[in-house]
């Protein structure tokens, strides 16, 4: 029997909790994302993992957030910023201002990439991410494509990106943002991270 991935296992339980609140069966949301039942059930069960175009359509189809999806600690506690009661000795970790690195939650994907939420908690709206492409890390079998925007930056290495069919190298301190309900794909085809 496969080993049970800790990073999928949480991701898996909520995957499963939100199809079956949406009364949609693990055949049926295999169909619409075109992936076998089989792969569902693995993802499910935190013994497989979905590519970023699967993992993208997972959430779209059910109408989940990929914060939804993806938040492995729960909001932080405490009092709004805003809010003169909850004047006192302020902790900025525990009040979800601050993240240390090692606290940031990560999940590996099937398709290479490696992302890393860079807030203690999900925000609405956006998703503030760390993806880490290793040396090598092929571009997803079929185009990427949701709802909002791509922003990001290069910190080190290259990324090959393809939006929209039209190909480029973006080298450390390039930048790229764009509308990611145009079909894109990124890869690394360089010798480091």
């Amino acid at each position: 029997m496969p080993e049970k991935d800790t990073q999928w296992d949480l991701v898996g339980d909520r995957i499963r909790a939100a199809r079956k609140a949406k009364g949609m069966s693990v055949r049926e949301l295999a169909r619409r994302i075109g992936v076998s039942a089989s792969h569902v059930s693995q993802v499910e069960r935190g013994i497989g993992a979905f590519s970023v175009p699967a993992l993208y359509a997972v959430a779209g189809e059910l109408g989940a957030s990929m914060n939804a999806l993806l938040d492995v600690q729960p909001p932080p506690a405490g009092g709004a910023l805003g809010d003169p009661a909850a004047i006192r000795v302020r902790d900025l970790i525990d009040e979800g201002i601050v993240q240390r690195v090692g606290d940031h939650p990560s999940i590996q994907l099937s398709s290479g990439p490696r992302w890393s939420r860079l807030t203690s908690a999900g925000e609405a709206g956006s998703e503030f991410l760390e993806v880490v492409y290793a040396p090598g890390t092929p571009p997803p079998p079929e185009d990427i494509r949701h709802a909002g925007r791509e922003f990001g930056i290069v910190i080190a290495g290259t990324l090959n990106v393809q939006v929209d069919r039209a190909d480029g190298v973006l080298n450390p301190g390039d930048s790229i943002a764009f509308d990611s309900r145009i079909p894109y794909r990124f890869c690394n085809d360089g010798a480091e991270e």
